[in-house]
């Protein structure tokens, strides 16, 4: 139950542009340039008749690296994730900004993309970010309506694009 994505690049719909939404990045980039950067000015702008000591400057490298290394465990357990979600169906809820409607997307996912170091799952070639699926089901769960084709008990009368969802009747 794909809706219309809101934009298009390299033939892939994204259900929200790359960088913005949910599955974007926020907040403050830090990297080891930024740091560095920080670092200078600080020895730049120190008082000289009270210098920071050497502890001081070993004590934010390492919550600098450590937080890089932070960074980088979260990435890869987002990608993780979206390549064990090939071949399952996923329902997904993700904010339009432009609309401020929220779209739904129901469907097997097909493949992984990772587009500025964000983990994107490919359902009807809409790209849909991890962070914002909200539901993961084994596709054996679902029936795709392949086998009747209807008859006098009412049984395959449904869609058969729509995959039933388990517990409904």
């Amino acid at each position: 139950m794909a809706v219309n994505a809101m934009s298009v690049a390299d033939g892939i719909g994204y259900a929200a542009a790359p960088g913005t939404g949910t599955g974007g990045k926020s907040g403050i980039s830090v990297d080891t340039n930024t740091f560095l950067k920080l670092l200078v000015t600080q020895l730049q702008y120190q008082d000289p008749l009270e210098p920071q000591t050497d502890t001081a400057f070993v004590t934010q490298l390492a919550q600098m690296t450590s937080l890089e290394q932070m960074q980088q465990m979260n990435a890869t357990l987002s990608s993780t994730q979206a390549y064990d979600m090939i071949g399952k169906v996923i329902y997904a809820e993700v904010l339009n900004p432009a609309t401020g409607i929220t779209e739904c997307y129901l469907g097997p996912v097909d493949s992984v993309l990772i587009r500025e170091g964000v983990s994107y799952v490919l359902v009807d070639n809409t790209a849909i970010s991890v962070s914002d699926i909200r539901q993961v089901f084994d596709s054996a769960l679902f029936e795709t309506g392949g086998g009747d084709e209807g008859g006098e008990d009412g049984a395959g009368d449904e869609d058969p694009g729509k995959p039933d969802l388990p517990g409904t009747e």
